[in-house]
């Protein structure tokens, strides 16, 4: 196992503008990271950076103290698994497992047996030994490229979007598989991702980066109770979090549904601003009825226009008008997401129970103690001076992580 270390990392093909800029990171040793963000946010390149597939433009890349910078792949210790398996055709699956092994003239017979039969067993692959790849299914495919990655007995495992041909419901079999194993063999792993489930679900720390630039990086609690500045707080969350004008009056809050008296740490942030963006997640809204409903949120009346119900949950949307530098703000960040443009629309997740009806008016309530305030020009989350240390108790979430504008986040070691 080790540490894996990146120091103010920039990479630059030609007179383009690049595609990754100063970026730093610690990772711990035996410690789960996940780097994701939209496509072309540079996040399988920095990953191809630390096995040694891609040159380093500027910056120092550290693994166990040590500079690897020019140092080629076979020198680093580090098995990778790609997207596309790389397996060979015609190998059978024991042979796959133990191609890395025989490279290496220095292992027996009996021990490369032993090591693949024993990463077989791990992966619950022993029945399929004898099979070639175009007989397993996707998933038996993955496994198997995990296996020639567990035999090598590697420093750290790097993980290039290695569920994405898969379909959902083997991803989700698969996710959980990945977990258990890190969690089973305890070795480093650096695992790329656009899906934010997979984030939130495997890594012990995220790291989210957007045109190249490291936004946040933070356990996948704080990234979603805590997020920095616009860009993490829209990238973070299915449904995604609500974005809507907010307009300071005094001691009020103007919100398009309703108006109401801001505790004192929220009207201090507010101070100078006249028009802010305000970000509540879905599940932040209940049924004035309801049994959960927060005893001190703020209750309103709104008309819906769609119900969505999905069983064990529904969604009810509402639309609004958003001022004009609200729009442009929000449209500019629906391309930084990949989308198009932002809908001017709250979600809100409410019982399977709630009579709510399509075209009708539903009475709800807003949890005022988890909105958030940004700032429509720079991004940043205001609310984070008044809730550092809230969320796991990972301390304080502006000081570990990027700066709204975009720099590089400071290395960060906890987990």
């Amino acid at each position: 196992m080790a540490t894996i270390e990146m120091k103010n990392i920039v990479k630059q093909y030609g007179d383009n503008a690049p595609a990754v800029r100063d970026v730093s990171l610690a990772i711990e040793d035996g410690e789960f990271v996940i780097l994701v963000g939209p496509s072309g946010c540079g996040k399988s390149t920095l990953l191809r950076m630390i096995v040694g597939l891609e040159e380093i433009t500027s910056g120092d890349m550290l693994i166990d103290g040590k500079r690897v910078n020019d140092e080629p792949p076979r020198d680093r210790n580090l098995a990778m698994v790609f997207q596309n398996y790389a397996l060979y055709p015609h190998l059978n699956v024991y042979e796959n497992i133990a191609f890395p092994l025989r490279l290496h003239k220095g292992n027996s017979n009996e021990e490369i047996d032993k090591k693949v039969r024993d990463a077989a067993e791990t992966l619950e692959l022993t029945e399929f030994l004898e099979r070639k790849p175009a007989n397993l299914s996707g998933g038996q495919r993955q496994r198997v490229a995990m296996g020639r990655a567990i035999v090598r007995d590697a420093q750290a495992f790097l993980f290039d979007e290695p569920l994405s041909n898969l379909d959902a419901k083997l991803r989700g079999q698969m996710r959980t598989e990945i977990a258990r194993l890190q969690r089973k063999l305890g070795v480093t792993t650096v695992y790329v991702t656009h899906d934010q489930t997979e984030a939130m679900t495997l890594g012990d720390r995220v790291a989210l980066l957007k045109k190249g630039l490291l936004q946040q990086v933070a356990t996948p609690r704080e990234l979603y109770e805590n997020p920095i500045n616009l860009f993490v707080a829209g990238f973070i969350g299915s449904p995604p979090m609500n974005m809507l004008p907010a307009r300071p009056n005094g001691d009020q809050l103007e919100l398009p549904f309703v108006s109401f008296t801001m505790p004192p740490e929220m009207a201090e942030v507010t101070k100078g601003h006249e028009l802010l963006i305000g970000g509540i997640r879905p599940e932040h809204f209940a049924d004035a009825s309801a049994a959960r409903a927060p005893e001190n949120g703020v209750r309103f009346t709104a008309g819906v226009d769609v119900v969505e119900w999905l069983g064990n949950e529904q969604y009810a949307y509402i639309p609004f008008e958003a001022p004009g530098e609200v729009r442009k703000t929000l449209d500019e960040l629906a391309q930084d997401l990949d989308g198009e443009k932002m809908q001017q629309q709250i979600v809100v997740t409410l019982e399977p129970t709630t009579r709510v009806r399509e075209g009708g008016e539903a009475e709800l309530v807003m949890d005022v103690d988890k909105l958030h305030l940004f700032d429509p020009e720079t991004g940043e989350n205001l609310m984070l001076r008044t809730r550092s240390g809230e969320g796991d108790g990972d301390g304080d979430a502006a000081a570990r992580t990027a700066s709204a504008d975009g720099a590089h986040a400071a290395p960060t070691t906890d987990a």
